[in-house]
C-alpha cells in the first residue's frame, strides 16, 4: 500500500472559524501545545528561528523555545527576533490555511517591524505543525521505497500501459511521474499551432494572460484556465486514465499554455522553487494533479521541470529550497510528446531556457468538491503575481 494518501484535505470551507490574535494565542494555543507540542517543537528547531513574533493592532505574541527546549508562546514582544505586523484578516487566514505567508509576501500587505518576510515563511511550517499536525522536514525523515520495500530508483520513466501499482507507488513516494511518448509528434505540432492562436488573441489587459519582457518587448508567455470546450485537444481523454490510478476521482479542470522564450529579463516566465499550494488552501484542496505535456523537448539547454522528490510528504517552507533540505533535486529531460505529472504539494521549479524556446502545457485535475469562494482569494494573489510582479527571471 502506498505510504501517501492522495487526498490530503483535512478541512472544508464550512469549518473555517475566523479568529483574532488573542483568541488564537490565549484560547487555542495552550491546548494545541498539549496535543502537538512535540511536533511543533521539532518544526521550530528545523525552522532555524530563535524567536518569532507576530503582532495585530499592537497586540504581540512571541514564539520561542523554553529552558527545556520545548516550544512556548508568550504574550508580548520580547524585543528581539523577527516581528511581523498583520491585519486581523490576514492573521486569521494564516491560521486557517486559507492564504499563506507566500501570498502575504506577494500582496505586500504587512509590515516587518524586525526581520524579513523570509522568516515569516520559515515560521509557517511551525504554525502548520501546531494547528494541523503536519510534520516539518527533518534530516532522514523521508526515504523512497518500491512496492517490494527496496530502495526506489528515482530516475524511472514510465509507459502509459505500465503496471498501475508501480505507477501509483512511484507517484506516492516521489510526488512526480515521467511518461514517455503519450502524444505523437503530429499532435504536438497541432497543439503548438493552437498555442499561437490563443496567444495572438491575448492583450496585456486580458485576465488570463501572463506577459514577460525581453528587453522592451512584451511577450505573452502564458494563457491560463482554458476549458476543454475552448481547446480542440484531447487532454481529458488521454490524461484521465493516469489520474485514475490515485483512486481519488480527480476531475479535469482545464489547461494552461506556456511559451518560455530565451532571454526574458522581467516577469514571471520560469518559476522558482515553489509548491502549487504555496499561496494557501493545502488543507482544502491537496493533492491536485498537474500534467505537463512537452510540446517541445526539454533539457538543460532549453529549460526543464525541476522537482524535489518527496517534498509532498513533509511540511517545508512553501517558497525556495534551503541548502539544508536533504531531499533529492531532480531535473527531467523530456522528448516531444512526453508527459510529466506532479502533485500540487510537491516542490518544483522551471529552469530558464538558454538556447531555444520551450513550449509546454499544464493540465489540472482536482479532487471533487467546490472551494470556489476560497479559491477566489488565491486567484487574486496568483493574478497579482502573474501580472503585477516583475522581477529578474
Amino acid at each position: 500500500m502506498a505510504r501517501f494518501d492522495f487526498d490530503q484535505r483535512t478541512r472544508t470551507p464550512s469549518q473555517i472559524r475566523e479568529t483574532t490574535i488573542e483568541q488564537f494565542h490565549l484560547d487555542d494555543v495552550p491546548t494545541l501545545i498539549i496535543d502537538r507540542g512535540d511536533l511543533a517543537t521539532r518544526a521550530f528547531v528545523a525552522s532555524g528561528l530563535d524567536q518569532f513574533g507576530v503582532s495585530v493592532d499592537g497586540r504581540a505574541f512571541t514564539w520561542q523555545l523554553d529552558d527545556n527546549g520545548d516550544l512556548e508562546v508568550v504574550e508580548g514582544d520580547t524585543g528581539s527576533g523577527p516581528l511581523v505586523s498583520l491585519s486581523t484578516v490576514w492573521f486569521s487566514d494564516l491560521v486557517n490555511d486559507v492564504r499563506s505567508a507566500v501570498a502575504l509576501m506577494i500582496s505586500e500587505d504587512f509590515e516587518m517591524l524586525r526581520g524579513n518576510i523570509v522568516q515569516v515563511i520559515n515560521w509557517e511550517p511551525v504554525l502548520r505543525a501546531l494547528v494541523d499536525g503536519r510534520a516539518a522536514n527533518e534530516p532522514g525523515l523521508i526515504t523512497f521505497k518500491d512496492r517490494q520495500g527496496a530502495e526506489l530508483d528515482l530516475n524511472q520513466e514510465f509507459a502509459i500501459d505500465d503496471d498501475p501499482v508501480d505507477i501509483v507507488n512511484f507517484l506516492a513516494e516521489t510526488g512526480f511521474l515521467h511518461f514517455k511518448g503519450v502524444f505523437s509528434q503530429d499532435e504536438m505540432a497541432h497543439l503548438s499551432e493552437l498555442m499561437d492562436v490563443w496567444r495572438a488573441r491575448m492583450t496585456p489587459g486580458d485576465r488570463r494572460a501572463w506577459y514577460a519582457k525581453r528587453g522592451e518587448e512584451e511577450i505573452c508567455v502564458r494563457v491560463t484556465d482554458l476549458t476543454g470546450d475552448e481547446l480542440d485537444f484531447p487532454f481529458e481523454d488521454r490524461l484521465s486514465p493516469i489520474a485514475a490510478v490515485t483512486g481519488k476521482d480527480h476531475q479535469f479542470v482545464g489547461s494552461d499554455l506556456l511559451v518560455k522564450p530565451v532571454g526574458i529579463s522581467e516577469g514571471i516566465s520560469d518559476l522558482p522553487w515553489h509548491k502549487d499550494c504555496a499561496l494557501g488552501l493545502h488543507s482544502y484542496s491537496c493533492a491536485s494533479l498537474t500534467f505537463g505535456v512537452s510540446v517541445t523537448g526539454s533539457d538543460e539547454t532549453n529549460g526543464q521541470l525541476g522537482i524535489v522528490a518527496g517534498s509532498h510528504r513533509v511540511n517545508t517552507p512553501l517558497f525556495d529550497v534551503s541548502d539544508e533540505l536533504d531531499l533529492p533535486q531532480l531535473f527531467l529531460n523530456t522528448d516531444v510528446g512526453d508527459v510529466t505529472v506532479h502533485l500540487s504539494c510537491a516542490m518544483h521549479c522551471a529552469t530558464p531556457p538558454q538556447h531555444s524556446e520551450r513550449r509546454v502545457t499544464y493540465t489540472s485535475f482536482k479532487l471533487p468538491g467546490s472551494i470556489d469562494e476560497l479559491a477566489d482569494k488565491i486567484r487574486h494573489v496568483r493574478d497579482q503575481a502573474g501580472r503585477e510582479t516583475y522581477a529578474p527571471t
